[in-house]
């Protein structure tokens, strides 16, 4: 943002793309980290005023040698790259602070930073320095950032797993109908719940790899039925920029059946699992734990054990089949009130683009 030209970003970024007011809810979100390519002004800059050391981890020189501090290079999404320098009070403040700006600058709410853990493989041949061995850098890094306020997303790998509040957990997934992309979600997400990881932030509806921009209106609505219903709503690519007015609308429905229906939901079942630690999302299983036929379902999930959510995945279809868990109960269809007997399966159920099967208990 510094170093572009303000004739370019007008020319390049419309208005319209970054108007997180199309859709009220929404704000918007910055991600960092702490890299800096060598080829980045920033870094540049720093070896020219003979800062490099203090911004950058840099290799320590032998007592005897007379050569300045060389910085420690890695890489970071394909990038050589230098990697702050947490043991310096300067640099932290320096990164803080223009972290602060960008965000002022920007209008964000919130700020995301990734790659917060160490580098493992660099660490084999250059021992880091014992304030910042094994998750010590993770640790240092986080409780820093932690001081830019509760609107801050930290993503990190751990050596030593303890289960935080947040989690941001997925990998960014292709914008496909594939496990790669739409299919992979809910296996994802009851994976990762069944393991303790409730609260977590999956990846932006319609998939968010850089090379695969969402520019299918199904597959984005099919994605965006699905997310409705998990702890986070992100978007990588505004559905003004790829779909048409009504699924614009349709977002705006959902975020509020999110805000309305879903939220008090996880709020209800985060309580037992504190106390009892049941996942919050559930598999099919967890109400039929002695039907096989429950534990061949994996594109359905369960909030609690009184919602059932049975989206569609299959590019075209507006019908599936939909097992219904847990013998002995009922359950109720949320758009037609239509009630069914729970340890059956529904045939060829109707499910339009504009709609997705949710069945209370």
């Amino acid at each position: 943002q510094d170093h572009v030209p303000s004739e370019r970003r007008k020319r390049h970024v419309s208005t319209r793309s970054w108007d997180p007011s199309l859709i009220e809810p929404l704000q918007l979100s910055i991600t960092l980290s702490p890299y800096a390519s060598i080829a980045s002004p920033l870094f540049l800059r720093s070896l020219r005023d003979g800062e490099a050391a203090s911004y950058w981890l840099s290799l320590q020189p032998q007592h005897f040698h007379p050569l300045p501090q060389v910085p420690l290079l890695t890489t970071w999404k394909g990038q050589l790259c230098a990697r702050l320098n947490i043991t310096s009070e300067a640099a932290l403040s320096w990164y803080l602070a223009r972290a602060r700006r960008l965000r002022q600058v920007l209008g964000a709410a919130y700020v995301v930073f990734e790659g917060a853990e160490g580098n493992a493989f660099l660490e084999q041949d250059v021992p880091p320095p014992a304030e910042l061995m094994g998750d010590r850098y993770t640790g240092a890094l986080a409780a820093a950032l932690a001081t830019l306020g509760n609107a801050t997303v930290i993503s990190a790998g751990a050596r030593v797993v303890e289960i935080p509040l947040f989690l941001t957990i997925f990998y960014p997934r292709h914008s496909a109908w594939s496990h790669a992309g739409l299919k992979g979600v809910i296996p994802s997400v009851l994976h990762y719940s069944l393991l303790g990881y409730n609260f977590f932030i999956p990846d932006a509806v319609g998939g968010s790899l850089a090379s695969d921009t969402p520019g299918d209106p199904e597959l984005y609505v099919r994605w965006l039925q699905i997310v409705t219903f998990l702890p986070v709503m992100a978007f990588s690519t505004p559905p003004w920029l790829c779909c048409d007015a009504w699924v614009l609308n349709l977002t705006r429905q959902c975020i509020q059946r999110h805000q309305d229906f879903v939220v008090p939901l996880l709020l209800k079942y985060s309580e037992e699992w504190l106390s009892l630690g049941y996942p919050i999302f559930r598999p099919a299983w967890w109400l039929s734990p002695t039907d096989p036929t429950a534990f061949t379902i994996e594109d359905e999930f369960l909030i609690g054990d009184e919602v059932l959510v049975a989206p569609i995945t299959e590019k075209g279809q507006t019908w599936r089949d939909i097992y219904l868990p847990g013998e002995g109960h009922l359950w109720m269809d949320t758009n037609t009130a239509h009630v069914f007997d729970g340890g059956t399966i529904l045939r060829n159920y109707s499910a339009s683009l504009a709609e997705v099967p949710v069945f209370i208990k």
